[in-house]
């Protein structure tokens, strides 16, 4: 799984983020796909890194034996009660539904992450120690709050693996649940929810990195009700 490996911390860019003083209904209403200065693309210390492109239909995350996650800031801490992804997948893993999550085999197609708000705050070894993508969490909390964990929505490989969930084995920041499995013509929907947690950022992950795996996963549509 790729956030065993720890990114490099990006650098936030200046125009990035909407202003605070944004109301949030407004703040989702304006959620750019196809704009690349409104996403931080990670890549992953020692792994090849994802190829994204944006065009006005949306974005499509191009894995070549690669990982590396997408993060949305949102400009405040914001309840989410629903998150609809919708979005098609040419390729597959080179796994099975029985070993996907497995030492060796921890890919998935599509991770739809919320970075949910909470107290836990780095202390002085993990400001210094902690991988990458951790203390890019936390930077991604207000200064007087800090970060709960990311919870992820799966898209698997089969309906059979819907349900299936844990907090991960190397991380207890990352809680994953398998929600949605592509249809024949590989299109899908994923459905994320958080609706009593402010999230900090929406996170879209894809990786093919563990099973040497080929794909393009296109993001259509993100629905924000």
């Amino acid at each position: 799984m790729s956030p065993v490996h720890p990114p490099r911390v990006p650098t936030r860019r200046k125009g990035v983020m909407l202003p605070l003083l944004a109301a949030a209904a407004v703040v989702l209403a304006l959620m750019p796909l196809e704009d690349p200065a409104a996403w931080e693309t990670l890549a992953y210390r020692g792994i090849p890194a994802n190829r994204v492109s944006f065009d006005q239909g949306g974005l499509a995350i191009h894995v070549d034996q690669s990982a590396g996650p997408l993060v949305w800031p949102l400009p405040v801490p914001t309840p989410l009660a629903r998150v609809t992804v919708r979005g098609r997948v040419d390729g597959k893993l080179d796994t099975t539904a029985e070993r996907q999550g497995l030492q060796g085999a921890d890919d998935f197609v599509l991770r739809v992450g919320l970075v949910e708000a909470g107290t836990r705050r780095p202390s002085f070894v993990e400001r210094r120690l902690a991988p990458g993508w951790v203390r890019f969490l936390f930077s991604l909390a207000p200064p007087d709050r800090g970060v709960g964990r990311i919870r992820f929505f799966n898209l698997g490989l089969s309906a059979s693996q819907i349900g299936w969930a844990r907090t991960h084995p190397l991380s207890s920041l990352i809680h994953e649940t398998v929600v949605a499995a592509p249809e024949p013509d590989g299109t899908f929907t994923i459905v994320a929810q958080s609706p009593d947690t402010p999230v900090l950022a929406l996170w879209l992950s894809a990786d093919g990195d563990d099973t040497s795996s080929r794909f393009t996963v296109r993001v259509d549509a993100i629905e924000l009700p």
